[in-house]
């Protein structure tokens, strides 16, 4: 007759393959998270990689048009909510740095401004888009700090137009400019 298995050994089977399958697993998250930059969308790559962790940027959540004041407004309101965590979005607006913070907003007629702050990972802030400059920004909400929400970028997914000043003066002056035939 067979010994029984006593107590010790089933332990250390048990063990021995819940160790294996920790193995497998932990291969296969490897594999899986390999590659770095993939494919490709209109503004370059769909995934890039960013301090161990990637941005995907092929799935937009939200997108805000320049000129958007209530949709910037509504997304504003739930970014910092924490309602828009991991969400990509795409906008179009315009840099404001009053003090030491990157924000990209979208102004109202009557000058009200409403925004939310951005980060540009892998230059330093003298190569931001000044402020003023109309830009246009994809990235991933993140948390900078508990219950602080931003939008997180690389350079390739910032496309600056240049400065807004005088824009709309000169929008007002070609309504008035008359087209000889």
């Amino acid at each position: 007759m067979a010994e029984k298995p006593n107590r010790s050994m089933v332990i250390g089977i048990v063990v021995g393959v819940v160790a294996i399958v920790a193995i497998i697993i932990g291969i296969v998250i490897a594999k899986g998270n390999e590659g770095g930059v993939e494919g490709g969308d209109e503004y370059g790559e769909e995934q890039v990689e960013s301090g161990g962790m990637q941005m995907d940027f092929s799935n937009i959540d939200v997108t805000v048009e320049y000129g958007d004041y209530d949709g910037m407004y509504l997304l504003s309101k739930d970014i910092q909510n924490g309602e828009m965590l991991g969400k990509v979005v795409r906008i179009e607006g315009i840099v404001s740095h009053p003090m030491s913070k990157y924000s990209i907003v979208q102004e109202d007629g009557d000058g009200n401004k409403i925004g939310t702050e951005f980060e540009i990972e892998g230059i330093d802030e003298g190569e931001y888009p000044e402020d003023a400059d109309r830009v246009l920004i994809t990235g991933e909400i993140v948390e900078k700090a508990p219950l602080y929400y931003i939008i997180r970028t690389k350079p390739a997914y910032v496309e600056n137009f240049g400065t807004t000043d005088g824009m709309d003066e000169l929008d007002e002056l070609e309504e008035y400019v008359e087209v000889e035939e």
